[in-house]
């Protein structure tokens, strides 16, 4: 079969499974449904803990249901503070670096001017 013969049973294929999907309102309603089925947020809390209550003890103690995200972004945080204390440290030797090399450096002075200019060559 060439890829035309193809492509076309492909398409008849699609038309054909596209007939049987619902319409943009059907899909709406059963969108409302669904949604009218949800448990509620305080309901779902409850289902979670209910679920947490029957795991075992050991299995329990590692979830991180109750991390806060204080805790949770200690590391990073710590990370980041190391980093500007890192960089603040880097830019104050770099200064004093900077500033110890002037020292040491004797002022500029210009060479000095050939009192003759010179001759041209021939």
């Amino acid at each position: 079969m060439g890829k035309r013969k193809k492509a076309k049973a492909l398409r008849a294929q699609v038309e054909e499974l596209a007939g049987h999907l619902p319409d943009r309102e059907e899909f709406a309603d059963l969108r409302g449904q669904v949604v009218d089925r949800l448990p509620d947020k305080k309901e779902l809390v409850s289902l979670r803990d209910q679920l947490i209550d029957r795991l075992p003890d050991d299995v329990s103690d590692r979830l991180p249901v109750e991390t806060k995200k204080k805790k949770r972004f200690k590391a990073v945080r710590r990370l980041a503070v190391v980093g500007l204390v890192a960089a603040g440290i880097g830019g104050v030797v770099a200064y004093l670096k900077a500033k110890a090399d002037d020292a040491q450096v004797p002022p500029y002075t210009p060479p000095p001017s050939p009192t003759d200019p010179p001759k041209p060559a021939v």
